[in-house]
């Protein structure tokens, strides 16, 4: 499609108007009369501290800026791989999390063997935690995150950051063995319990050392009952008894045994 020319525009081709030129000269020098450096022609410790110094003062925008700034223009620098990793904080902080994570991990990517590659994978895990919403929503984060931490303990075992990462597929585990409870004693409680005993069965398989696994049991071993499955409940009992002997529904169990036996 042609653009139209507007009859009334009788701007000499040859000759940009002072106008137009101002306003070229204004956007190279980034922000024409309010007082913004020019970020391109500061030099490399001076624009990193700037960054960092934005960072600090939680002015995520303007660190954002002047560490792309330095990343484009001084990619040989010692500072470099840390540049990177402060962005990602910054999107952090501006709780951006998917673009931090996608900072971190491009940073650990790109420099498996540098000091900064394991906190960058720790940090992709927390950014993903971040984002983990309450438990009956989608858990796509969530599983996200555990992936995440699971990569840094198989890529840098002996991280100072691999007991926070245990800790964290632990706690996001048990939220994911919870929406499968949940979701069982949704079929639990209708009646449904073919459907409940393969929830619980899932639960149990997938997170065998999860919280809610004794749980499960429990509502495995009445289901079973329920439905007149003897055998089924007998073995669920045992079993319940044999791996969670200390758990309340163990507890439970035993109490509903000697109270029928009296």
């Amino acid at each position: 499609m042609r653009h139209r020319v507007h009859k009334h525009m009788t701007w000499n081709l040859q000759r940009p108007p002072a106008a137009w030129l101002a306003g070229v000269s204004c956007i190279a020098l980034l922000g024409c009369g309010s007082g913004a450096p020019n970020l391109g022609q500061m030099p490399a410790d001076a624009l990193y501290a700037r960054g960092i110094e934005r960072i600090e003062a939680g002015k995520w925008d303007e660190a954002i800026r002047s560490l792309e700034q330095f990343i484009f223009q001084y990619p040989t620098h010692e500072k470099y791989q840390e540049a990177r990793f402060r962005l990602g904080s910054a999107y952090s902080g501006k709780n951006e999390h998917i673009m931090a994570a996608g900072e971190y991990s491009r940073l650990a990517d790109d420099f498996p063997t540098s000091p900064w590659a394991d906190d960058a994978r720790f940090e992709v895990c927390r950014e993903y935690t971040a984002l983990s919403p309450i438990v009956m929503r989608d858990q796509q984060y969530t599983v996200a995150a555990i992936q995440h931490c699971e990569s840094l303990l198989a890529y840098y075992p002996d991280s100072e950051f691999s007991p926070q990462a245990r800790a964290i597929i632990t706690a996001l585990s048990d939220k994911l063995a919870e929406k499968l409870y949940r979701g069982g004693e949704f079929y639990f409680s209708g009646k449904a319990y073919d459907s409940a005993i393969n929830v619980y069965e899932h639960l149990l398989t997938t997170f065998p050392a999860s919280a809610w696994a004794p749980r499960a049991l429990l509502r495995l071993y009445e289901s079973y009952v329920s439905i007149g499955y003897a055998e089924e409940a007998s073995q669920t009992r045992e079993r319940l008894l044999r791996e969670y002997p200390d758990s309340d529904e163990a507890r439970q169990l035993k109490g509903a045994a000697g109270a029928a036996a009296r």
